[in-house]
């Protein structure tokens, strides 16, 4: 069975989450990462977490639209979210969810789209040219 955008985007945030959070004890044992230090990484896992927490309760529809759309219905939520984080490291975790959703509606928009725009060169089974032999 195919991901849908709700469980993609869930499980990428929480991988996320994971990773950051795998930093963060990597750093307490001593290894030196070059990027954020830990308390940034903890504050970054602790939105993706979030996230994935505010995408995993959004009520999973058999309808592509509606769960789309009840997805596109936090993209306010985590602008607001964002606006309030003082770390630009937090706010782009918030700022990068609202974007994966618009991204997803998007790439949803051009699928649905490119079968009415498809044009099949070959539906005309006559030529075109003229059959007066000079070509």
């Amino acid at each position: 069975m195919a991901q849908t955008a709700r469980e993609y985007l869930a499980e990428r945030f929480q991988a996320d989450a994971t990773a950051l959070r795998e930093r963060v004890a990597a750093m307490a044992r001593g290894t030196s990462i070059p990027g954020p230090d830990a308390a940034t990484s903890r504050a970054m896992a602790d939105a993706c977490e979030q996230v994935a927490t505010m995408v995993s309760a959004v009520v999973q529809s058999p309808d592509a639209t509606v769960a789309l759309d009840a997805l596109a219905a936090l993209i306010p939520l985590l602008e607001q979210r964002a606006a309030a984080q003082k770390q630009p490291a937090v706010r782009a975790v918030y700022a990068g969810a609202a974007t994966r959703i618009r991204e997803i509606q998007d790439a949803e928009a051009r699928a649905a789209a490119a079968p009415m725009n498809a044009t099949d060169d070959d539906a005309d089974d006559h030529d075109d040219a003229p059959d007066d032999g000079a070509r």
